[in-house]
């Protein structure tokens, strides 16, 4: 079923999917990570256009499909979804706004790593990403992640502590291609 999700994502853009071998394994991978026994956060991590959100978001439409019953007015498993570039300029208008983010019980945040490290909120410094993993972290919260940065670029920009939290947190999947799958 996730790979149908897949498809259709790729799809809605009005690309023809193509399977591969390396896609179908991250699939996998991911449906796994779904139904068995897993951390509570699935991070996708590596180059651009290698079909992290695509995947990413293909999780979110099958856990709409299983969950969501909006013709019995049934909202009983949606995802929230944000950027992380989003977040940040959220906490410039409204810091109240994103304990919403913090506390929704799954979340989906995109792009990990593209927002400022900082903001500023009436001359008020916080670092929105980081205060969402850390709660979500301390509440053991549905969370998937998707990212460019690879490796110890976690650690480099977000510090040991939030490092270290992630790899309790989050089982991961590397996409490592060189190709980007847009044309």
């Amino acid at each position: 079923m996730l790979g149908m999700c897949y498809k259709a994502e790729v799809e809605k853009r009005g690309v023809p999917y193509q399977a591969d071998r390396v896609t179908e394994e991250r699939v996998g991978k991911a449906a796994k990570w779904l139904c068995g026994k897993h951390k509570p956060g699935l991070m996708l991590y590596g180059r651009v256009g290698s079909g992290k959100s695509t995947l990413a978001r293909a999780i979110v439409r099958l856990i709409g499909f299983l969950y969501d019953r909006y013709d019995l007015g049934d909202r009983r498993c949606s995802v929230t979804y944000c950027s992380a570039l989003d977040l940040s300029r959220i906490a410039t208008d409204d810091i109240a706004k994103i304990e919403q983010y913090k506390r929704t019980k799954l979340l989906f945040l995109d792009d990990m790593g593209m927002e400022p490290p900082m903001v500023k909120n009436w001359g008020n410094e916080f670092t929105p990403v980081v205060d969402l993993l850390y709660y979500r972290y301390d509440f053991q919260k549905f969370t998937v992640i998707t990212s460019n940065l690879r490796g110890d670029e976690f650690r480099q920009r977000y510090g040991d502590r939030i490092g270290d939290r992630m790899l309790e947190m989050f089982d991961t999947i590397q996409f490592e291609q060189s190709l980007s799958y847009r044309k």
